[in-house]
């Protein structure tokens, strides 16, 4: 009796949790809504002609983003799985997927994607510790509904009296309905140029056996040097990177996966003593690397919009073998391992991600590197949260040119652009956000309290002699509700210099200073700790 009382009991738990069973798929109905809807809470007389710039995503995109057809027996994680996909795409403000049965185990499947506004003609206007920057820009996240990003943009930067800039940005996931994605870049000012273009096949589903590419980053003008006077110095930078890659992927869940990647980098700084780590070397890296996820959606973090969240491990040990171009490189052996965790409950979410890195030869090791990335935030109520972030980096045996600014870019603000710069670095920010959801029109507010501590220093000086960097402040955030795009958040700071004991000015920005979630992803091998300020 008692064992047959247990087995029930067993039972009907395993019923409670189970998840859907596997149906068969008959129809698929895609449902595309425009921008605005007159359902809307936002919709308004002018609503017909703000749709009309604006062209719905082609169905084509919504169906190459699909992982099912017609037949098909899918489950719910399947199912998930494509709507987490179709908002990978950062082309809708809405993704939903309904099923809808038919007969048997028939059933309908309903997709409805909703549009975000993907035009953006606008002024430029910044402001932060006494430096303007202002211009124009044009900006269209998804060109004729064919997904495609396309940015233009001219502006004036006050800032170490760069002057005028020109940047242009393509981007397409697919491209020409391929597996394959394109990504460019071209800026441009009076001190330097940057061009940077990748063509690669990327891990877009769990599906994905293999990822490979080619990326190719070209600079060259002048670079900026803080670290060694009160005032910036010019540099001479001519560089070129060419990187090749091949991984291969194993299961579906906890996946494995083996990278190999091949670099060309060829560097011209002028002077010796300028001279960077590894510059004017071929690197191979091996990768041997597993991930562990599970997918969570949250809400009023970041934005209003609801966003994934990835809850679980990344694992990665690098090895490579480091040889010269020319005869002013370096031959070196080098090994490095990247571990990550996190873990969310009950509106508690924390992340930690330790790196560390160094390469050797004749017993010796050379450019070692640590860093620790962490970040939390505990949901007090469903719109107030507290959320951190901390980095620290640290090298030694750092023979070469190295260089770390911390100011109002880096996450310390109510300090001048580029006033703090050294060859270690350290940053911490505390955020209470308040989420109050009280929209005007297609407009919405949040509010922020913050503290920031942070310092520089050099190998030679111990952390414990290094001098910490208070300010704090309030500030407010303007949210767009016909878009998701973290770069469509106004940030408007007021900071107060805690060392100083004086007011450290206004910052007028885009982007919420960190995200609150750092999600666990792939990434392909690299030498860890050659990060340069130079602007």
């Amino acid at each position: 009796m008692k064992f047959y009382l247990i087995a029930v009991v067993i039972f009907l738990t395993l019923a409670n949790n189970e998840v859907m069973p596997e149906i068969r798929v008959n129809n698929i109905i895609l449902e595309r809504q425009k921008v605005f809807e007159k359902q809307d809470k936002d919709w308004f007389f002018a609503s017909p002609f703000l749709n009309f710039f604006h062209s719905t995503t082609n169905e084509y995109i919504i169906s190459d983003e699909l992982l099912f057809k017609r037949n098909d027996y899918v489950d719910d994680e399947l199912l998930l799985e494509t709507e987490r996909n179709l908002r990978a795409t950062e082309l809708f403000t809405n993704v939903k997927i309904e099923i809808d049965s038919i007969e048997n185990d028939y059933y309908d499947i309903y997709v409805t994607t909703k549009d975000r506004w993907s035009l953006y003609p606008a002024p430029l206007y910044g402001h932060s510790d006494g430096y303007a920057s202002y211009g124009g820009k044009i900006e269209e996240y998804n060109l004729f509904g064919t997904g495609t990003s396309v940015l233009a943009e001219a502006l004036f930067r006050e800032e170490d009296d760069v002057k005028w800039q020109g940047r242009l940005e393509l981007f397409q996931r697919r491209l020409f309905r391929s597996n394959l994605s394109l990504d460019f870049s071209l800026l441009s000012n009076r001190i330097r140029t940057e061009q940077a273009f990748e063509l690669s096949k990327r891990y877009l589903t769990l599906d994905d056996r293999y990822s490979f590419g080619v990326k190719a980053d070209n600079q060259y003008g002048k670079d900026f040097l803080y670290i060694k006077s009160k005032h910036p110095q010019l540099l001479q930078n001519k560089e070129t990177k060419v990187d090749l890659w091949f991984s291969r992927a194993w299961w579906r869940k906890d996946r494995v996966f083996f990278t190999a990647l091949l670099e060309y980098h060829k560097a011209d700084r002028g002077e010796k003593e300028f001279t960077r780590a590894f510059d004017n070397s071929g690197k191979i890296l091996f990768a041997f690397s597993s991930v562990a996820q599970d997918f969570f959606t949250i809400d009023k973090v970041n934005s209003y919009f609801y966003e994934d969240m990835v809850i679980g491990g990344w694992g990665s040990a690098v090895l490579g073998k480091i040889f010269p171009i020319g005869s002013k490189g370096e031959s070196l052996y080098y090994v490095a391992g990247q571990g990550e965790r996190s873990y969310y409950k009950n509106g508690f979410y924390i992340f930690g991600q330790l790196t560390g890195a160094s390469s050797f030869t004749r017993g010796e090791s050379y450019f070692t590197y640590e860093e620790f990335k962490g970040n939390m935030f505990y949901k007090i109520l469903p719109e107030l949260l507290i959320t951190a972030r901390l980095r620290q980096q640290t090298v030694w045996n750092w023979f070469s040119l190295r260089q770390l600014v911390l100011d109002t870019d880096a996450g310390l603000r109510g300090y001048n652009l580029n006033s703090l710069a050294g060859e270690n670095r350290i940053i911490s920010n505390f955020e209470l956000r308040y989420f109050p959801d009280l929209p005007v029109w297609v407009l919405n507010f949040s509010g922020v309290a913050f503290f920031d501590i942070g310092s520089v220093w050099n190998q030679s000086t111990k952390l414990s002699k290094a001098r910490f960097h208070p300010t704090t402040g309030a500030g407010i955030r303007v949210h767009f509700s016909k878009s998701d795009n973290p770069s469509h958040i106004f940030r408007l700071d007021f900071a107060y210099n805690l060392h100083a004991r004086q007011f450290g000015g206004i910052i007028f920005t885009v982007e919420q200073m960190f995200p609150a979630i750092t999600n666990h992803e792939f990434k392909l091998p690299e030498i860890y700790g050659l990060e340069f300020d130079y602007e």
